[in-house]
């Protein structure tokens, strides 16, 4: 057993794998990116109190 050979063909295949899931981690990353910039496009409660001018709402029974 040629024990270079070996060790080559193995670092060769943790380079790949490597870079594998560096790819598939960034399209990860870019499809939450994307998610979250929808999200944030929603209105949120602290910019509907500034539209009326810091007047709290209450709910009424």
């Amino acid at each position: 057993m040629n024990i270079l050979g070996f060790l080559a063909m193995l670092l060769l295949v943790i380079t790949i794998i490597t870079l594998v899931f560096g790819i598939i981690a960034y399209f990860l990353y870019k499809a939450r990116e994307k998610r979250r910039s929808k999200l944030s496009k929603e209105l949120q409660y602290e910019e509907i109190l500034n539209e009326i001018n810091g007047e709290f709402i209450f709910l009424e029974k």
